[in-house]
């Protein structure tokens, strides 16, 4: 496809207006960005087995407009876990973010909680990124999801601390994400 723009006169838009659906882009450039926000307070076993269970609420929907762009996947999520866990990230329930080196182990995963003996009423807020290749233009849901790192299951609770829904020094919280498509 070939765009010629030629103005003989002042500009009095800033669109360009293009038939058959067609964009223009270049390199690195946001063609979207879907995001999500959740005041949800919830709890989510943390179990040591599996591809890890996903925290629902932070579902990140998005249809790429390009196979060969780069999603970039953020989340900032106000949470209480035990420390001997992971974070994982899954696209239509299937494991896709953990170490790779090391393989789907329990104790494999993208980021750790910070270490913290109060597992009861200290909440605590982290950003987590994640970068996967479009490969199509097919819809997709990713997923942040939590597994235990050793022998024992933990519970991971959303927006909250894991013992109490909010009270007076069991502080509540919001969770955010989204999902931004990169053209490659």
């Amino acid at each position: 496809m070939t765009v010629t723009v030629s103005n003989n006169g002042p500009l009095s838009r800033t669109d360009i207006n293009l038939v058959g659906g067609h964009l223009l882009q270049h390199q690195g450039k946001v063609i979207q960005t879907v995001y999500v926000r959740t005041d949800t307070r919830g709890t989510y076993a943390s179990n040591n087995s599996g591809n890890g269970t996903a925290i629902t609420p932070l579902n990140l929907t998005i249809t790429p407009r390009r196979s060969d762009s780069i999603i970039w996947l953020r989340w900032t999520v106000f949470y209480e876990l035990h420390h001997d866990t992971v974070f994982l990230v899954q696209q239509d329930g299937n494991l896709i973010g953990y170490n790779t080196n090391r393989g789907n182990a329990r104790f494999s995963g993208i980021l750790t909680p910070h270490y913290d003996n109060d597992y009861g009423s200290t909440p605590q807020t982290s950003t987590i990124n994640w970068f996967v290749a479009a490969g199509s233009t097919a819809s997709r849901t990713y997923q942040l999801a939590t597994r235990s790192a050793g022998g024992s299951n933990f519970t991971f609770a959303l927006n909250r601390p894991v013992g109490s829904t909010g009270q007076d020094g069991h502080e509540a919280g919001v969770s955010f994400g989204f999902a931004r498509e990169i053209s490659g």
